[in-house]
């Protein structure tokens, strides 16, 4: 679950309920037994794969050492309003985390991907079609990001020349003198008196 999702949580409520592991609102939040802290189920689950102390206060910690957070918790996480799982297919709904669950299920825009090809499979799909049009959006794509890195590249050596210059015409008056050194494509300037 990613936290940009909960857009009226408050920055004390997004600090008290995000998992030190993930770094995440809590899904499905344990709580230790040593120190009374709270994690994701699965993250403590994965860590204690690999680790056998808590990783808050580093005491000796099994799986048989949690238990499922306190019941305020979970009414407090299932009052969060969290954006659809399909907001970036055009759903525009913002709804309480313990609905959640159900809205997916039923949401208009959870469009389902074809088997064969992965693209979204919509009324009358076909995957050739479906296919064409995603190959030509990639190579626009793969055109413009070609343009934007020469772009890049040719502000880079404009702005390399310039400091350069600059460089030279302050430092000429001083009595200093500047030594390149070129090394790969790195431009190391070393001013001496």
């Amino acid at each position: 679950m990613i936290s940009d999702r909960f857009p009226d949580l408050s920055a004390e409520d997004r600090d008290e309920y995000t998992c030190s592991i993930c770094q995440e609102i809590f899904d499905c939040p344990v709580t230790t037994t040593c120190c009374l802290q709270t994690f994701c189920e699965d993250c403590i689950t994965q860590w204690l794969q690999t680790n056998t102390t808590c990783p808050y206060d580093r005491k000796p910690l099994t799986s048989g050492q949690l238990s499922r957070a306190p019941r305020v918790m979970l009414n407090t996480l299932g009052r969060f309003k969290i954006q659809c799982d399909y907001w970036e297919n055009g759903c525009r709904d913002v709804i309480k985390l313990e609905d959640l669950t159900g809205h997916t299920v039923n949401c208009r825009y959870n469009v389902a991907n074809c088997s064969k090809c992965q693209c979204a499979q919509t009324s009358g799909h076909n995957c050739i079609k479906a296919l064409q049009e995603l190959n030509s959006k990639l190579i626009a794509e793969n055109k413009t990001l070609k343009l934007t890195v020469l772009s890049l590249k040719s502000d880079h050596n404009i702005h390399r020349v310039t400091v350069v210059a600059v460089l030279s015409i302050l430092c000429q008056p001083k009595g200093i003198t500047i030594v390149r050194v070129i090394a790969g494509r790195d431009l190391e300037l070393c001013v001496k008196k």
